[in-house]
């Protein structure tokens, strides 16, 4: 039999509680515009110092990756192109720029056409 004398701590966990990402953004930045150290934070929060070393680990990470938020903008064609609808599934030209603008053609184009296109596009 095991006895248990003062000397002897016991930790008890307790069940996690997961928090939305609009309460983890808002102790976030309550963090920031504290001037306190992440420990005293923690401490004053109710929150794991793990936790909040993570979610900000979490938030440079996310800031240093590239957006990639997608933009769709019309393109009007010159009206020396003949638009016509084909049933055809597959491309005849597929330009993907490097900032990130791709055009797709039914049918190909005479190049002075397709560099104004382009041009247009600001590419």
């Amino acid at each position: 039999m095991h006895s248990i004398d003062a000397s002897t701590s016991i930790s008890i966990r307790t069940p996690r509680r997961r928090l939305s990402d609009d309460t983890r953004r808002q102790l976030l930045a309550r963090y920031h515009r504290s001037d306190l150290t992440q420990r005293a934070f923690c401490e004053q929060a109710g929150i794991p110092l793990s936790t909040l070393q993570w979610w900000l680990v979490q938030a440079r990470r996310a800031a240093a990756r590239p957006s990639r938020a997608v933009a769709f903008a019309e393109i009007v064609a010159p009206a020396c192109v003949e638009s016509r609808v084909d049933t055809q599934p597959a491309w005849a030209v597929e330009i993907a720029t490097t900032r990130g603008l791709t055009v797709r053609l039914r049918s190909s184009l005479a190049p002075t056409v397709l560099a104004r296109l382009l041009r247009d596009a600001r590419c």
